[in-house]
């Protein structure tokens, strides 16, 4: 794979990022009432990643999220095996295994990108 080829890989993970975050603003906002500053800084960070595009900011945020995908991930199976796993499960599953592999690539990314803030 080729630098502009994994460029592009690493802004679709910013965008899956910001949309995952986005939904879970919504979602504590509308289902809660209460504003989520955890999502809403999240989001702000990852919308500050696309556009400056910095690299050691990939290997932060990856290294970030990264162990907090694996807790998901995990808490969902858990959750799954005591309740069964029902549609929700399912999908919080998998987006945690989407996230595991999306913050493998922002940590990758600190080492292949073309971005040119070296």
């Amino acid at each position: 794979m080729n630098k502009t080829q994994y460029s592009k890989l690493v802004l679709v993970t910013y965008a899956f990022y910001m949309l995952l975050s986005l939904a879970w603003f919504v979602t504590s906002l509308a289902v809660g009432g209460y504003v989520n500053f955890f999502a809403l800084i999240t989001l702000a960070a990852f919308a500050a990643q696309f556009y400056f595009k910095h690299r050691i900011t990939n290997l932060v945020l990856g290294i970030l999220i990264l162990p907090a995908s694996i807790y998901g991930a995990l808490f969902f199976l858990s959750w799954g095996g005591n309740s069964g796993f029902d549609t929700f499960i399912s999908i919080m599953i998998a987006l945690s295994i989407v996230s595991i592999a999306a913050s493998i690539i922002l940590v990758f990314g600190y080492l292949k990108l073309s971005f040119n803030n070296d």
